[in-house]
């Protein structure tokens, strides 16, 4: 055996020399610090891509494959090879900047001329490299090279190293893309050896990101677009049968006590081989409607609850990988089926309470969030209804009967709800266009309103004549907004945008949903059609559905405020809808905030993020606080009511971290969430402080004002404290966009060091019916809310984490010092 692989070159020693002289040629010349265009990587060495060819097989070897060029100790490893026509392989490896002289003199090792009687070293991995070239991000590429260099979506493959945090390279990577001014869906696959993550771009676009992100991705892909093949497989859904056993066949049902969403819809086709695992429990407000989904086509409850468990089925059902669900999902039926008499609308609110009964009395103590995906245009949504209104009654434990004299607010059962904004419809393009208001009862207070945006863009397989209206990463033509509702009276919605599907346009300006820009879901016809494109702000609410399963998983026994805050706070505008809000260098667009708050009204907080909501980045931190508030009390007559309670806390910035980045800009976001419980009265769509129980708002210190004066101006000023600070604002929307609603969140966006000495935040009360309506004895009641900070320096080489977990570390140690008696440990 030796002697045939010894065979293979007649003289080693100048085959090395060969190589040697081809790696320095492919490795080049080490950039210059100050030009060193490569992204740093952290948990990654700089390095260079090189190529390697393998030489050609004898007539009767099958191939020549890529030899095992891997050298961990020195981090240098092979990031993909293909095989060749001519039967040999081709690989790119990736050589860091300190690794090259060991690679050198391996190769030289190989070659040398006096071994004595010492076998030759690496003939395994060197003896069969014909050639070695240099290499860039296009050698990453799968794709023929694109002419057009149209923008789409891509595939990157990451390593994903076998530490303690595993995910380090892909959130960084993300990070540089996201940098370059280039889009990345929130969504990505992970594998025990790689991460996937998907990035909007041109195939140009992509490959400079790659040029610079050497050793961090492997393999570049064209992303799969269109659902239609998945849609298109024979007759009787033969076709789908077999991938939908395939896949089923890769799902294990969640364990036992898994978090629950709840879809409350049309009912469920509980046989079905993707809902079946997942599904813990199917009931209906009227036992004479049944349990099934007897919505038209190809159904709405089941879509729901396999978006609810699974997401977009087109991706998990492509690759291959095991799914280990981590929630469940139970469905309640609250819409008539045929032959019965439709709801009323004035009765949604009663029958929407009475499934949410249903369910928890059917499966009780259990960790269950609720998805709506129905809304109605009866009512005009500039102002509570008695839908919405029972909404925030369902999320503040506020329902009829559910009171209990002398347990206070905060001890009630509280309970996440999420809800569509509804939908257009489609039509001419000119009509669709305009801006449509949100239906009822999306305007709710405490639900978690759910909008739409896009990333899906075609083209149709069976109709190319048609393109799609929006492009990638823009606000779903589906989605309706808030923009011309009150905004002194009325809350920002939606608050959050997912996944809705597009629609596409023809020639004559018609626009509709397509299959080729819709999501992929379960049907109700398990046998003809298993699976059924999904679209508009349905499938956004189920997908929603699917990340608070996720959240709640991933976080257990969290508060419902809480994981409202943390969707809402994970939130980022992608790229087309962030450049009408940020401009450039540290500064918000200069228009006025009631423009910006405008925008938001259409596009809410943005898409959020599972990743950012689970856990912080080293260079973006959040703080989360649970806490308890008596907001009013009784005054000093014994009769009226006064403000109560103000919250302050100490915020642990780093500091000296912050005032040497000087100018440089920095973001803090702040999100405060409660539930209130409504009060529907004839004046109530005009007076906020009327409908909400009590209100809460947050306020930073100012940059030049004393902890004291701080602690002075909130303690004393009563109901809605104005900044009058005269200090630079850099809020996004400021404390005027924050009247009506029970979730607040703004932005501030700028220098660093000014950021350093905004170093408190109080949390206090404003008016509500508690305070006014003196007769219904709630005046001394207790509430409880949820405040997310977090502050990001994406821009900067600073570790935001690690200064404030410092900082954080050392007060405590501090504290207990200061705290023990003397001769105490």
């Amino acid at each position: 055996m030796r002697r045939d692989q010894r065979d293979r070159r007649e003289d080693h020693h100048e085959h090395a020399e060969v190589l040697l002289e081809q790696l320095t040629r492919a490795l080049g010349d080490l950039p210059a610090r100050d030009q060193d265009q490569r992204i740093a990587v952290d948990g990654l060495k700089r390095g260079t891509l090189v190529e390697v060819e393998t030489m050609v097989p004898t007539a009767r070897a099958k191939a020549t494959k890529t030899p095992p060029l891997d050298f961990p100790g020195q981090e240098i490893v092979v990031l993909r090879s293909e095989r060749n026509e001519d039967r040999t392989e081709t690989a790119v490896v990736f050589v860091p900047d300190d690794a090259r002289a060991f690679l050198q003199n391996r190769i030289s090792a190989y070659g040398s001329e006096n071994l004595g009687n010492q076998p030759r070293p690496d003939v395994d991995k060197f003896e069969v490299i014909e050639t070695i070239r240099d290499a860039s991000g296009r050698s990453l590429l799968t794709a023929a090279p694109d002419e057009q260099d149209e923008r789409g979506w891509w595939e990157l493959w990451l390593r994903r190293p076998d530490t303690q945090r595993p995910d380090l390279i892909a959130n960084a990577v993300v990070e540089g893309v996201r940098r370059a001014g280039l889009d990345v869906h929130p969504e990505r696959l992970t594998f025990p050896d790689t991460a996937i993550i998907f990035a909007h771009g041109t195939q140009n676009e992509i490959v400079g990101i790659a040029d610079r992100l050497n050793g961090a991705i492997s393999e570049i892909r064209p992303a799969a677009g269109s659902i239609e093949p998945f849609l298109d497989l024979g007759e009787n859904g033969l076709g789908q049968q077999a991938l939908v056993e395939d896949y089923s066949a890769r799902v294990d049902p969640p364990a036992d006590g898994a978090p629950v969403v709840c879809v409350i819809d049309t009912g469920v086709a509980a046989a079905h081989p993707l809902v079946a695992p997942g599904l813990t429990g199917a009931w209906t407000v009227n036992d004479a409607w049944g349990t099934d989904d007897h919505a038209g086509g190809g159904g709405h409850g089941t879509g729901m609850a396999g978006l609810v468990l699974h997401g977009d089925l087109a991706t998990p059902m492509a690759d291959g990988r095991r799914v280990q669900l981590r929630h469940a999902a139970e469905s309640v039926k609250f819409l008539p089926p045929a032959g019965f008499p439709p709801n009323e609308p004035a009765r949604y609110g009663i029958i929407t309470q009475s499934a949410v009964a249903v369910a928890e009395v059917e499966r009780p103590n259990v960790p269950r969030s609720f998805c709506i995906a129905t809304s109605s245009d009866h009512f005009n949504p500039d102002g509570p209804s008695s839908w919405s209104g029972a909404l925030d009654q369902i999320c503040a434990g506020a329902m009829p009967g559910e009171r209990l004299d002398g347990v206070a607010a905060k001890d009630h059962p509280k309970r996440l709800v999420f809800v569509a904004t509804g939908n257009i419809a489609g039509g001419m393009k000119a009509d669709v266009e305009q801006h449509h208001s949100l239906e009822d009862p999306s305007q709710s207070w405490n639900a978690l309103s759910v909008g739409g945006y896009t990333a899906k863009i075609g083209p149709s397989v069976d109709n190319p004549e048609l393109n799609p209206l929006v492009g990638a990463n823009e606000k779903s033509p589906f989605s309706r907004g808030s923009k011309l509702l009150p905004a002194d009276l009325t809350p920002i919605k939606p608050e959050v945008l997912f996944e809705a599907g597009n629609m596409m346009v023809d020639a004559g300006g018609f626009c509709a949903w397509h299959p080729a820009v819709s999501l992929l879901t379960s049907g109700k016809d398990v046998a003809a059609q298993p699976l059924v494109p999904f679209w508009a702000t349905s499938a956004a609410t189920g997908v929603a559905g699917n990340f608070i399963g996720r959240l709640k998983a991933g976080l257990p026994e969290r508060w419902p405020e809480t994981y409202r805050a943390l969707t809402v706070h994970s939130a980022e505008w992608p790229q087309p809808i962030r450049s009408k809000l940020v401009g450039r260098g540290r500064s918000w667009r200069t228009i006025s905030k009631g423009e910006k708050q405008q925008i938001m009204r259409e596009v809410g907080y943005g898409v959020p993020d599972l990743g950012r909501a689970l856990a912080s980045a080293s260079n973006d931190v959040t703080l989360l606080v649970e806490s308890e508030i008596q907001p009013y009390a009784l005054g000093a007559d014994g009769r009226g009511a006064v403000f109560n309670e103000v919250h302050f806390f100490a915020l642990p910035w780093p500091r000296a971290a912050l005032e040497a980045l000087e100018n440089a800009a920095v973001t803090m976001k702040v999100t405060l969430s409660y539930f209130i419980e409504p009060n529907l009265t004839g004046r109530a769509a005009t007076r906020p402080d009327t409908y909400r129980s009590f209100g809460l708002r947050f306020a930073i210190k100012k940059r030049t004002e004393t902890a004291a004066d701080f602690r002075r101006r909130l303690s004393n000023a009563p109901g809605e404290r104005a900044e009058n600070d005269g200090e630079a604002d850099y809020w996004l929307l400021g404390p005027q966009a924050m009247q009506a609603g029970s979730l607040h969140c703004d932005l501030w966006r700028g220098p660093a060091i000014d950021l350093a000495a905004h170093d408190q935040i109080a949390i206090f009360p404003v008016g509500g019916w508690w305070k006014s309506h003196v007769g219904q004895r709630r005046i001394s009641d207790r509430a409880r809310y949820t405040l997310a900070i977090s502050i990001s320096a994406p821009d900067q080489d600073v570790d935001l984490y690690a200064e404030i977990a410092a900082a954080i570390e050392a007060r405590v140690a501090a504290e207990i010092a200061v705290g023990a008696a003397p001769g105490e440990g």
